[in-house]
């Protein structure tokens, strides 16, 4: 069932906003920034069921390029959207969904919008990482983003979990970006986003990387 959270809002310098709703389940939630200027991917978004962060307040960059991966979505200075897939989770009766926009400048059109009381496979939480060095929990696909193209990036990204070690470059993971979009706009955000790690089952995972471009990798997870 596609809910609105709100639609056309403002949003100051250095402030936020938050949308909740009441439900069942939910599963995704969908943002859109349409700000006159250029500003469009200057937010970060948090959302939280009751008191459980299941997305840290995640850079508007970084989450939109995955947004492109996984079925479409715009990651542009004027016009920015995406969708947050986050599988399905039941919530407790008194528990509500919360979704907190922050504007790093001062934004404005922002509408928000959430699938809720469907069903999906798992719950899922996703995670952005700054440090170059980081252990993630329970971890699915592993996403190295940036502000600034990654497909001449030939250093190593090493991944460990209790099945395989690998250390790709980051190039390489544009490469899968790449073949998963279409499009003059998606192609050009595909190359600033590397998807590096596709796991069949949830595992803790180790990454380490010594890229300079990379601004922080986006793992998602399963949500314990």
């Amino acid at each position: 069932m596609l809910v609105t959270l709100g639609s056309n809002a403002s949003i100051a310098e250095g402030a936020s906003q938050t949308f909740q709703y009441a439900c069942d389940s939910f599963q995704k939630v969908y943002v859109r920034c349409d700000d006159d200027g250029t500003d469009a991917q200057k937010g970060f978004i948090t959302v939280q069921i009751g008191n459980k962060v299941i997305c840290n307040d995640i850079d508007f960059e970084g989450i939109s390029k995955v947004s492109l991966l996984n079925g479409g979505g715009s990651s542009t200075d004027a016009d920015t959207y995406f969708e947050i897939d986050f599988g399905s989770h039941v919530l407790d009766p008194l528990e509500n969904v919360y979704v907190t926009l922050r504007a790093s400048v001062a934004m404005t059109a922002f509408d928000v919008s959430a699938e809720v009381n469907g069903s999906g496979v798992m719950p899922l939480k996703y995670t952005n990482y700054a440090d170059s060095v980081f252990t993630d929990s329970a971890t699915i696909n592993i996403y190295a983003w940036a502000n600034a193209t990654l497909e001449n990036d030939t250093s190593a990204f090493t991944i460990r979990n209790q099945s395989y070690s690998a250390t790709p470059q980051v190039q390489s993971g544009v490469n899968v970006s790449l073949s998963k979009v279409t499009g003059a706009d998606a192609i050009a955000g595909a190359k600033e986003i590397a998807l590096l790690a596709q796991n069949e089952q949830p595992m803790n995972t180790s990454v380490n990387y010594g890229s300079t471009v990379i601004d922080g990798v986006i793992c998602m997870s399963l949500c314990g």
